[in-house]
């Protein structure tokens, strides 16, 4: 912030001096500290100037000592208008309830408004906008975020197939979709269960349909696991006297769980720089108007080296309208670098292991892992890992009654 913007934050006096040792009074007062500004000459005994409030002291203590008279002409500043506030308390009193009584209106939830559900629906929806305190004529400050309720909705109420929560101004808007209920024998399709990729199957859990495989067989992706047709044709006679069971296809349904194997390179640094913090924070306060900033509380703090700042803003809105100032938290941890060795085996483990799972699905488990090749390079180890997974290798392959 410059330094006249904090001056103003402090107040500011403009102020004549006259005496004879008007050069040796200011002098001593800016080896005291004093800051002095728009210094001008009325006379050769006469000068005007601006002074900071916080340096008044100073002034006062030196000019019987230099025989000098200081006369106030003007006071500016943060100081001197909340002074003349309070000399108002009618004005100032009737202003601080109009504030507050906006503030309640602007953050108070009028309406609830649930669109594209059935009445039945819609009455179970705002049974459970009440349970969760989303109810009109309750201020929104500590009401659940939008985002929240509707994944609380999602999962309370089973006949939802989707449902959008929007906050706008003092309203909930809510807009959904119920689910459409369907007879699965006027969906089910033809299919088969086929592998996805390579692997040695360890389990079957085959729902629907029967299995073409066995446990501990090496199968190719691509390879059919399970079919749909209910009974295989072994020859003319069978063929006839199972000809309605044969015709049945049906959609195989279940689970293949096969070893599977996965490559991965990786680099790990053989050091490691940590940033550490005792876990202790100093945290500092400011108001933002446009691009001005206020600091209020704890910005000197944000003079030390080596902090990690943690940042966060909170606004407030009136009717709908986002005001114009906000709050800024800034939370600050002194941290010191540590340089510590590390096991760039066990690192790039750890680290291959984690990318390799965001790929695989959730009920897929790294059976173990072995490294293939390991390299040291620039202060870097190179490492060539084999992943054993076990994992679901049957997806569904719809067909016609043709083939």
């Amino acid at each position: 912030m410059a330094r006249n913007q904090l001056d103003y934050l402090y107040g500011l006096v403009t102020v004549t001096v006259k005496g004879v040792l008007i050069e040796a009074f200011l002098q001593a007062c800016t080896r005291e500290g004093a800051y002095i500004t728009n210094v001008k000459q009325l006379s050769a005994k006469e000068v005007q100037m601006t002074i900071r409030l916080k340096d008044w002291a100073i002034y006062r203590r030196l000019r019987k000592k230099y025989r000098c008279k200081i006369h106030i002409i003007d006071r500016q500043g943060i100081p001197f208008l909340f002074h003349r506030l309070l000399a108002k308390k009618a004005v100032l009193t009737a202003f601080l309830c109009g504030i507050c009584a906006l503030f309640l209106l602007a953050n108070t939830l009028w309406s609830v408004q649930i669109k594209g559900l059935p009445p039945e629906l819609e009455a179970t929806v705002e049974s459970q906008l009440e349970s969760y305190g989303v109810t009109e004529g309750k201020l929104t400050i500590g009401m659940k975020d939008p985002n929240e309720v509707q994944r609380l909705l999602l999962e309370d109420v089973p006949d939802l197939l989707w449902i959008g929560v929007e906050k706008k101004g003092t309203s909930y808007q809510l807009y959904g979709v119920m689910k459409t209920r369907q007879d699965p024998d006027e969906t089910t399709r033809p299919a088969d269960l086929v592998a996805s990729k390579k692997g040695i199957i360890k389990k079957m859990f085959i729902t629907k349909g029967r299995p073409l495989v066995s446990v501990n067989q090496f199968v190719e992706k691509g390879t059919k696991l399970a079919t749909g047709k209910l009974k295989e044709d072994n020859n003319e006679v069978d063929k006839d006297k199972s000809k309605d069971e044969s015709s049945r296809y049906i959609e195989a349904e279940g689970e293949v769980i096969a070893e599977t194997w996965y490559r991965a390179e990786v680099q790990v640094p053989k050091e490691r720089q940590l940033q550490l913090t005792d876990g202790e924070k100093s945290s500092a306060y400011s108001l933002s108007i446009g691009s001005i900033k206020i600091p209020i509380w704890g910005w000197w703090n944000t003079d030390e080296r080596n902090l990690r700042v943690e940042t966060s803003q909170k606004s407030w809105d009136l009717f709908g309208w986002e005001l114009p100032f906000r709050l800024e938290v800034q939370d600050m941890y002194v941290q010191e670098d540590v340089q510590t060795a590390s096991d760039p085996v066990k690192q790039g483990i750890i680290s291959a292991k984690r990318d390799l799972k965001q790929k695989l699905d959730e009920e897929a488990e790294i059976i173990n892992e072995k490294v293939l090749h390991e390299r040291e390079e620039n202060g870097k180890v190179k490492l060539i890992l084999l992943f054993k997974v076990h994992e679901n290798i049957a997806v569904t392959k719809y067909v016609t009654q043709g083939d």
